[in-house]
């Protein structure tokens, strides 16, 4: 999930959930040591002046019940930075670590058996501690070292005899225990952390989906309208560079000069196909997309995809792998069906650390199996009907936004159903994942696919055209490609001025922008202008893809057009008005 899904848990958060856990643990703990604590007094007493271990465990107990008490307070002190109250925390391990490593002072005057015994003691302490702690390195490290840090050097410099190595074989185990001790609460802080994280994501999860259920319509809403602003502010400048390269173009220029407007307009269609791809989703929304579906050579589109993904791909460390048969074609629309690859594709890169990712097409039951096949971390079983949702991403806790927004799985699943692809999951955790696409083999009649139509090189001479927008630049634009085509001009950018100016100049056709300031829009300007001069041949040019906007425009029987519009788009358009107009 994205914007619907949670931020990583900060620091703060996990530092206080630590906090909390050694103020619960003080208050469970001091009972049972305390109990540990008499009974290495009483028997050190046995073996030096008893006042020596009852000052001794007098002083532990004290430090226990000190501690416990600041500890229980520094959850709620939120006044004070986390990390100081950790400091805290931590000098206090420390103090409790060094009144239990005293007990080693007394190591030289113990049997074999009290030496162990003590030995236990404090190894079971050091060892409780991993859990009391939380595994916090600090913490863990500051109870641990005073503690029995000094240990195997007890038994290493105590031995019983001058050929006994069994002291030394002691040490060594104790410290070897010590190191495993060390890895132990790395791994406990670890899956500590962890624990936070999911916790603190519940949380927000809960929050968020209460407001989700409270106000699902507006954030839906809210989503759609950000894609429409997105797409009209960045298709405004680049329609109204294309205008000009349109303009450029219609001029009698060569040479150098024809290869540069030539350039220019290639980087304007290729950059319009990049905001095709990643603004006009919000099509699906609105149920307006219309599939412009060809004869498609899987095998060729197949291989082409590979070509384009494989840097990607092998900056990454990954293989890849192609099984790509020739001949086989299908009725669907390339340019969806080359979105859904690329958004599996980019998917599995992303969630494969190494290994291969591979493109496969067969031929079974009159269907063509396109398959996107990985060798990464998989999916769990228990999400594998969730991976599809909106927002909803498997393995990105940390919200690293290179893995994206999770949307990408939902785009797959509405363009499948809308071309009519079956989509099906096969993953297993730590293995991979493998999604194939369905792909129907309708029968065709190749004779009846009609061929493109060539551009009418119509003369518009004299076409009166009333261009209503918002922006100076586009309709700047627009009146230069307009005047080379030989057209006479007016123009407006608001509905007041539209109506003025269609009874000033008695358009022959209005091209007009969806979106106008002052919450005005391109249908009522040409309402306005069609009441004032009668019915008027209209086309809309936007860069606007909200849903709801372009409903309005299906209703209204307008066709509308999406910023930037190529000049051949713009020749067929005027032409099929004018045809209009004359039937």
């Amino acid at each position: 999930m994205t914007q619907t899904t949670v931020a990583t848990v900060p620091r703060e958060e996990v530092q206080q959930r630590l906090l909390e856990l050694l103020a619960a643990q003080s208050r469970r703990v001091p009972v049972a040591v305390v109990i540990l604590l008499v009974v290495v007094a009483f028997m050190a007493a046995h073996r030096m002046p008893p006042w020596i271990p009852t000052v001794w465990a007098l002083g532990a107990i004290g430090v226990l019940l000190v501690r416990r008490q600041v500890l229980g307070l520094l959850p709620a002190q939120t006044d004070v930075s986390t990390e100081r109250r950790l400091r805290t925390a931590v000098i206090l391990s420390c103090i409790n670590g060094c009144t239990h490593g005293l007990t080693l002072a007394a190591f030289p005057v113990l049997q074999d058996t009290e030496r162990m015994f003590f030995t236990l003691l404090v190894l079971g302490l050091c060892s409780g501690s991993v859990a009391t702690t939380g595994g916090h390195r600090r913490v863990f490290l500051a109870y641990l070292l005073p503690a029995a840090g000094t240990l195997p050097v007890w038994w290493a410099l105590n031995p019983r005899g001058p050929t006994d190595w069994s002291e030394l074989s002691v040490a060594v185990l104790i410290a070897m225990y010590l190191w495993l001790l060390v890895g132990l609460a790395a791994n406990t802080w670890h899956n500590f952390s962890e624990s936070v994280q999911i916790r603190f994501q519940d949380r927000e999860l809960t929050a968020q989906l209460r407001d989700a259920l409270a106000q699902a319509n507006q954030a839906n809403q809210a989503k759609t309208r950000f894609l429409a602003a997105a797409s009209h502010d960045l298709r405004q400048p680049l329609h109204t560079i294309g205008l000009l390269v349109a303009a450029l173009s219609l001029r009698p220029i060569e040479g150098r000069d024809r290869e540069v407007v030539d350039l220019l307009s290639q980087v304007t269609v290729a950059l319009s196909e990049q905001l095709d791809q990643l603004l006009d989703i919000s099509k699906l929304d609105a149920g307006v997309v219309d599939p412009d579906r060809k004869v498609v050579d899987l095998g060729e589109m197949l291989r082409m995809h590979q070509a384009e993904m494989r840097a990607a791909i092998e900056e990454k460390g990954l293989r890849t792998v192609v099984e790509a048969p020739a001949g086989v074609r299908c009725w669907t629309d390339p340019a969806l069906l080359l979105r859904i690859l690329r958004n599996l594709t980019e998917n599995a890169i992303k969630f494969t650390p190494q290994g291969h990712i591979a493109l496969r097409l067969r031929v079974e039951q009159g269907s063509a199996c396109v398959s996107v096949q990985d060798t990464g971390r998989g999916i769990p079983e228990s999400e594998l009907a969730m991976v599809f949702e909106e927002f909803y991403q498997v393995d990105n806790a940390e919200r690293d936004r290179t893995k994206g927004l999770g949307l990408g799985l939902s785009i797959v699943r509405r363009l499948c159903a809308l071309l009519g692809i079956t989509l099906q999951l096969e993953s297993v955790q730590g293995q991979g994942t493998t999604i194939t696409l369905s792909v129907p083999l309708e029968a065709y009649d190749p004779q009846a696919i009609e061929p493109p139509q060539p551009v009418i090189a119509r003369n518009f001479t004299g076409l009166s055209v009333l261009v209503i927008d918002d922006e100076r630049s586009v309709r700047m634009g627009m009146r230069v490609l307009l005047e080379e085509l030989g057209c006479r001009y007016a123009e407006a950018a608001s509905v007041e001025e539209a109506t003025q100016q269609a009874r000033a100049s008695k358009p022959d056709v209005i091209l007009a922008d969806l979106r106008l300031r002052n919450g005005e829009t391109g249908l009522v300007a040409i309402a306005s202008v069609i009441a004032a001069v009668g019915p008027t041949p209209a086309l809309l040019i936007s860069g606007d893809t909200a849903p709801d906007r372009l409903q309005d425009a299906n209703r209204a029987g307008i066709k509308l057009l999406h910023k930037p519009v190529s000049l051949p788009v713009l020749r067929v358009e005027l032409a099929r008005l004018l045809g209009e107009r004359v039937a």
